[in-house]
This record gives C-alpha cells, sequence and structure tokens, in this order.
C-alpha cells in the first residue's frame, strides 16, 4: 500500500533550519508508515521551496532532504489535487494548462460537430 498526496510544509527564511526540521519530520513520517505497513515511494517524493522570486534569488544554497537514505529531488512547480501550484504560488501555470486542455476540447467538439466544415 501507498500513501499519496500527503504534504509536510514548514516556514523559516533559514535555509539550515528548514533542512534540520523537515528532515526530522521526514524520518517520522518514515518511521510512522513503516509501523502502519505503508510505502513512501521516495522516487516520487519531491520538495518545493515556496516565496517570492526575489526572496528565492537571494538563497545561495537549498536543503539537502533525505528519506530512506534517498535525496529528494527539488521542483519549481507541483501537481497537488489537479492544481499546478508553481514555486511563487502564481496562477499562470494552471492557467495555461487549462486553457490548453480546453482548446483540445474544443477542437474535438468543432471536429465532430454536424455544423463543421472539412
Amino acid at each position: 500500500m501507498y500513501a499519496n498526496n500527503t504534504h509536510l510544509t514548514f516556514a523559516s527564511n533559514d535555509i539550515e533550519m528548514i533542512n534540520d526540521v523537515m528532515n526530522h519530520d521526514l524520518s517520522n513520517v518514515n518511521t510512522w508508515l513503516t509501523a502502519n505497513k505503508l510505502t513512501l515511494n521516495s522516487s516520487k517524493t519531491k520538495f518545493m521551496l515556496i516565496g517570492s522570486w526575489q526572496r528565492l534569488g537571494t538563497y545561495d544554497t537549498s536543503p539537502k532532504l533525505i528519506i530512506c537514505g534517498d535525496i529528494i529531488k527539488q521542483v519549481s512547480s507541483v501537481k497537488s489535487l489537479s492544481v499546478q501550484i508553481d514555486e511563487n504560488l502564481s496562477w499562470n501555470m494552471h492557467i495555461e494548462k487549462i486553457a490548453k486542455k480546453m482548446a483540445i476540447g474544443i477542437r474535438a467538439i468543432k471536429c465532430w460537430s454536424p455544423f463543421s466544415m472539412p
């Protein structure tokens, strides 16, 4: 069995503190999952720092988060419960993806419409 859509959050401006707290929390989550016969797929586990582009630009290092001996990959955006979230909490990426899906759907309707022109 797998645990899906689990999120851990922590707020700090100090990368070292983020690193320490999040690694501790990840260790606790892994212990709980193991005790409850659940498995965390570390290859699908990702982390994202969230902030303004100005704030994120001030960091010269990133946290090194590890679970089950695997380093967790940092991403700039992630899909969670069908919502595309980026590191700046901008709606741009989410809107672009929805607009693209809508355009494909409209095109499909147009092609199958009895009033469409060849």
